[in-house]
């Protein structure tokens, strides 16, 4: 296995990159260029948005794998009738899900632009999924109040309006997440609960202490493909 590759994830708001042996690094969509990246190839890519960057990364690089959701990989079977409906952000996470606790029962949280849930058994077998609006949509949902902030705020009543708006979303954003890991948890006891994405650190206090943070599960799950596909 080449020590060279790097693997980019390429979301609705960030890019993410890193190679076998690096940190993850990151950028917003609107800032992001190819000139950033490594020169390490090949590349493994995952994208549910942005062509654009695609396109620039295709004419950078001369080795580039674009991973689609598959029916069938390894020990994980998807539960959608057409594989290419799934984001292949999900599929990856899943499949970085199941290289850090295989033959487990997981609920996989990705929380970015959405937050998506998927729940593996512990046959692989992929039992669907949720998709829910993020922070910043949740706060830009309304327009007399909207804001794209996705910092964090006490939950606590507020006196004035904007405080207001900036509480009762993040208590809608964090009650949502913590109803499907109580939910999940009465189901599956044993199960474990996976939460990745860019804004996970910051939610550390407010979930079970049994949760497990990964710093981006898209670019584990790219590693583990590209072990097996090469």
């Amino acid at each position: 296995m080449s020590q060279s590759n790097l693997f980019v994830d390429i979301g609705h708001s960030a890019v993410k990159w890193r190679t076998l042996d690096s940190e993850v690094f990151s950028q917003s969509t609107d800032k992001f260029s190819e000139k950033s990246l490594p020169d390490n190839q090949p590349v493994w890519l995952s994208s549910v948005a942005h062509p654009q960057i695609v396109e620039a990364i295709n004419m950078k690089f001369s080795d580039v794998e674009i991973v689609k959701s598959l029916s069938h990989f390894g020990s994980l079977t998807i539960a959608y009738k057409e594989p290419l409906d799934l984001g292949s952000d999900r599929f990856l996470a899943m499949l970085g899900a199941l290289k850090h606790f295989p033959d487990r029962n997981l609920l996989i949280i990705d929380v970015g632009s959405a937050i998506t849930i998927d729940i593996i058994n512990d046959s692989g077998e992929h039992q669907g999924g949720l998709i829910m609006p993020g922070l910043e949509t949740i706060r830009g949902s309304f327009t007399k109040f909207a804001t794209n902030s996705k910092n964090l705020y006490s939950s606590n009543l507020q006196s004035s309006t904007e405080e207001a708006w900036l509480s009762g979303t993040q208590a809608m954003f964090i009650s949502s997440i913590k109803e499907q890991i109580t939910t999940y948890k009465t189901e599956q006891p044993d199960g474990i609960v996976a939460l990745t994405g860019g804004s996970v650190r910051s939610l550390i206090s407010e979930l079970p202490e049994t949760v497990n943070y990964f710093d981006n599960l898209v670019l584990d799950g790219l590693e583990s493909y590209s072990k097996s596909m090469r």
